[in-house]
């Protein structure tokens, strides 16, 4: 599942008037675009705009809707400042940032580095492989007899195109030094500082390009703090946009967002996911949904430099979902942190007296991480039997579980032995009971216009239909209940295909929002044995 990155807008200010976007929680048309088309919406108007920037001590710089936004409408279109890879990826092409192979990969006629062809659809452009790079990369030719070193240097690549920026596009550069970089907090620790030092700083040295050490660390806490994952498809890269790290964070987040690799600039619209009112606050996840508080808050401290205080990290429960709760071995209740907001808080069972401290409970999770780590991306019994054997370790809905059950979703009715028109009826309805289950859990965690939900109900769609069409075919169903099955079908199909619509056609979701739209029209075909569905 796709991890992204997020941030937030800092512009005419001090260097030390930024704040992170945290605590959001605490103050308070649906038509999808094809690609290859001009976004036409960077330069909105001020009119136009459906938010305003506000300030507080607490979130820094952040923003509220001004007016009605309704689900799936659009708020920021922004072209990238900057993309690149991301620090540590492996071999990938300059490009278009897909991975390559050692022995499948083309050198740049220019520089020499790699690239996945001569024809890469990221060649020449700046939010790939651009001209003022490859004349930059001459001088520095990779050394292909020392692969780790080469995939090394792919650490001071992004860092580079930031620094290039000052020079070959002012614009871009000032609006990429207008974002917090945290240096701050990113100095005083040990890890973050020497790791930049070696990984860029002192490479850029190496390869004979001078830069002041200080800007070129501000740059690397630029994109550390603000830059998005961007890609599908095997690309590894990260971007930075100028309106988008507006937006605060919220474990809960009210908005989607979506690159357009292929358009000029490669934009990122951001949509609203729920409604919006005058005065919300419009927010995303800067961390995985589907991770428990413990996880998430980790993550966020360690890369974003600050510690969630949200709705969600600050209840116990989740909002109700039991995404962290553990099942207490006496009662089977739910086992849960005395105070989410502190790591080292007491867990305590809230039916009974049975206690667990943060250490061991952290240790349990590591063992039950790395288990569920080591099952096959596609191996539908390793993950029913992870949760089997830890239903009495942990409440069904535990992020462990959610994942494991996130993986089956997808996996039933698609890999060998488990195809959907092959399968048992005991299956396809384990199919469904697994894709109800994550939705109880979205609409609480993703609600409204998220891809995981688009996606979970493309996937509940199709064992629903399966079983209809086969209590059809053994003449086991009335046509009144017939009508009623396929009107919800036809419900989640509509839905699915609104959502994923609003990706990119060539990406994984929006084929399946093609692949919506095309199980519509065949169900229309019903209507001519049982008149109109809806």
């Amino acid at each position: 599942m796709n991890k992204k990155t997020h941030k937030k807008k800092n512009k005419r200010r001090n260097k030390n008037d930024g704040r992170n976007k945290e605590n959001a929680g605490a103050e308070k048309d649906k038509t999808a675009v094809e690609d290859g088309k001009e976004t036409g919406a960077e330069d909105k108007a001020a009119e136009d705009l459906c938010y305003e920037i506000k300030h507080s001590d607490v979130m820094g710089r952040y923003i509220v809707a001004t007016r009605d936004i309704e689900p799936g409408e659009v708020i920021i279109t922004a072209p990238a400042l900057v993309v690149g890879p991301c620090s540590g990826c492996g071999l990938i092409c300059l490009g278009c940032y897909r991975e390559l192979e050692e022995s499948h990969l083309t050198k740049c006629s220019g520089c020499k580095w790699p690239l996945c062809s001569n024809s890469c659809f990221g060649l020449g452009k700046y939010t790939g492989h651009s001209k003022y790079e490859c004349e930059t990369l001459k001088k520095i030719p990779p050394d292909y007899k020392n692969m780790e070193e080469l995939r090394d240097s792919y650490h001071a690549i992004t860092p580079l195109r930031c620094l290039l920026l000052k020079k070959e596009d002012p614009s871009k550069w000032c609006a990429l030094s207008e974002m917090e970089s945290h240096n701050a907090i990113r100095r005083s620790r040990g890890d973050i500082y020497p790791m930049n030092d070696r990984n860029v700083v002192q490479r850029l040295k190496k390869w004979g390009l001078e830069y002041d050490d200080d800007e070129v660390h501000t740059v690397c806490g630029i994109l550390e703090v603000n830059a998005f994952e961007v890609g599908a498809s095997g690309a590894n890269a990260r971007a930075l946009y100028s309106e988008a790290y507006l937006l605060a964070h919220d474990c809960t987040p009210s908005t989607s967002h979506t690159d357009h690799e292929r358009r000029p600039g490669r934009p990122l619209t951001i949509r609203a996911a729920i409604r919006h009112v005058p005065g919300d606050v419009i927010s995303l996840c800067y961390a995985y949904t589907l991770q428990g508080t413990l996880k998430r808050r980790e993550h966020l401290a360690v890369s974003k430099f600050f510690m969630c205080s949200c709705v969600r990290c600050a209840d116990p429960t989740e909002r109700g979902t039991q995404a962290s709760s553990l099942r207490c071995p006496r009662c089977a209740g739910s086992v849960l942190s005395t105070d989410p907001l502190r790591s080292d808080a007491l867990w305590r069972c809230a039916e009974c007296t049975y206690e667990m401290s943060a250490a061991t409970v952290k240790l349990l999770l590591k063992r039950l991480t790395d288990e569920f780590d080591q099952i096959d991306a596609n191996d539908v019994q390793g993950f029913e039997n992870y949760l089997t054997k830890y239903r009495n370790v942990l409440q069904p809905n535990h992020y462990l579980n959610l994942s494991a059950k996130h993986s089956l979703s997808q996996l039933y009715g698609k890999v060998a032995d488990y195809m959907i028109h092959e399968m048992t009826e005991e299956l396809l309805q384990r199919k469904i009971e697994i894709c109800r289950d994550l939705m109880k859990v979205f609409d609480v965690i993703e609600p409204g216009y998220s891809r995981l939900r688009g996606i979970t109900l493309y996937e509940l769609h199709a064992p629903l239909m399966v079983l209809t069409t086969r209590a059809f075919e053994r003449k086991e169903i009335t046509k009144e209940n017939l009508r009623n099955r396929l009107k919800e079908i036809v419900r989640y199909l509509r839905e699915s295909a609104v959502i994923l619509g609003f990706e990119p056609r060539a990406s994984p979701e929006g084929l399946m929002a093609g692949a919506a739209q095309h199980a519509l029209s065949k169900i229309n075909t019903w209507e001519q044995i049982i008149g109109k569905i809806s």
